[in-house]
């Protein structure tokens, strides 16, 4: 008779227990430590630095961050709409990898905002650039990839006619005239950074719709090394504050 009850017990325990571990193992497979689903956000936010990402996170209601995969996002609220943020660092390899990774909260919109150089003598320091392309500065072959027109339009508009332009992506970080002047007349870019393309790329890929934001940290007329960290921190605070203010505009129609 004992025999018996412990075969009983084991053919009812014996599934529960293998159910409860597969599910153990999809929680852990799907979310955090805390066992919870992947969540989602309608606005995704990349930066490369933490001297931008810091200034966009001020602005967000119940800010938190979490970890996914060995990868930190501040998720929080700006105009009652969740966003999602995450500082990829800098680079064209790092940019391409943030951008997908944010792609896992399903955005309706993936926003890149950040400093940048400005390679025509017509911008100024801290001027706002809303990209409406991105040129491969080291290809050579000057193919552009688009920026979502709408949404260009939108962020001009918000942000009080903010210069709708190209802009160029380098491989590496350049302060030299010589090399302005070649990117600007093969293309019309205003301004350069490193990461802007791979976003770019990415995003079209997956099909949301890109915007990219930056703010002038130095120029044509103002360019080097020491001035890059002198401008640096404002124009970080600059890029996340207008990318704050053309958040708020598009919660309101989500």
């Amino acid at each position: 008779m004992r025999k018996k009850r412990i075969k009983i017990a084991l053919c009812v325990l014996l599934p529960i227990c293998i159910a409860g571990a597969a599910i153990g193992i999809w929680f852990m497979g799907t979310d955090t430590a805390m066992g919870r689903l992947q969540p989602t956000a309608p606005i995704a936010v990349l930066a490369a630095m933490d001297m931008e990402a810091k200034h966009l996170v001020s602005r967000m209601d119940d800010a938190r961050t979490i970890e996914i995969a060995d990868k930190k996002y501040t998720l929080g609220q700006i105009n009652g709409t969740e966003v999602v943020l995450h500082q990829g660092g800098m680079g064209l390899d790092k940019a391409g990898a943030g951008a997908r990774a944010l792609m896992e909260f399903q955005p309706d919109v993936l926003i890149l905002f950040g400093m940048s150089g400005g390679i025509v003598p017509e911008v100024g320091l801290y001027e706002t650039v809303v990209a409406s392309a991105v040129y491969p500065a080291w290809k050579g072959d000057w193919v552009a990839l688009p920026t979502d027109e709408a949404l260009a339009a939108l962020a001009a508009e918000v942000l009080g006619d903010a210069p709708v332009a190209p802009i160029a992506t380098g491989d590496r970080m350049t302060w030299r005239k010589k090399d302005y002047d070649r990117i600007s007349r093969a293309c019309g870019a205003v301004a350069v950074d490193q990461e802007s393309y791979a976003v770019a790329e990415a995003a079209g890929e997956l099909g949301v719709p890109l915007l990219i934001i930056r703010s002038m940290s130095d120029t044509y007329d103002n360019t080097s090394l020491l001035g890059f960290f002198k401008h640096g921190p404002v124009s970080a605070e600059k890029a996340a504050k207008d990318a704050a203010a053309v958040i708020e505009k598009l919660a309101e129609r989500e």
